[in-house]
C-alpha cells in the first residue's frame, strides 16, 4: 500500500515548517549577533598600515622588520627608508608610473558574491 507522491502528510508539512522557521530564526540571530563583524573587520583592516607604522615607531626598524619577516607581512610594510629613496630615485611621490599595459598596481580577483568579508557564516558553512 504505497501512498501517491502528490500527497503531503502532516509530518512532512511540519518538517518543512520547522526547517523554514529554523532558517528564519538563524538569520535573525546572525543579524542580531554577528552582522557587526564585517563592518568592524573593514575598520580594522583599514587601520593595518597605521598600526604597523605605530609599531615600527615604537619598537624600531630592527625589531619590526624581524617581526615582519617572521610573520611574512606584505612587502609594502617591510620597506626601509633607504629602499624608498632608491625606489623613488628623483621623484617626489610614491605614485608608480603607468606601465605599457596600464597600471602597475595589482588587481583584486573577483569573488563569488562580489564582496570581501561580507559572507554570512551560515552561507559559508551551511549551518
Amino acid at each position: 500500500n504505497k501512498m501517491p507522491a502528490d500527497i503531503v502528510t502532516t509530518e512532512q508539512l511540519r518538517n518543512i515548517l520547522d526547517i523554514t522557521n529554523n532558517m528564519d530564526r538563524n538569520s535573525r540571530r546572525w543579524v542580531e549577533n554577528a552582522s557587526w563583524y564585517p563592518k568592524m573587520q573593514d575598520s580594522h583592516y583599514g587601520r593595518i598600515a597605521q598600526i604597523y607604522l605605530e609599531s615600527r615607531l615604537r619598537y624600531g626598524d630592527y625589531h619590526f622588520l624581524r617581526y615582519g619577516h617572521r610573520r611574512r607581512l606584505a612587502k609594502k610594510f617591510l620597506v626601509t627608508a633607504e629602499e624608498v629613496e632608491d625606489l623613488l630615485g628623483g621623484r617626489k611621490t610614491l605614485e608608480l608610473e603607468e606601465g605599457v599595459g596600464g597600471s602597475t598596481w595589482p588587481s583584486v580577483p573577483p569573488t563569488t558574491n562580489g564582496e570581501y568579508g561580507r559572507v554570512k557564516p551560515s552561507r559559508l558553512h551551511m549551518c
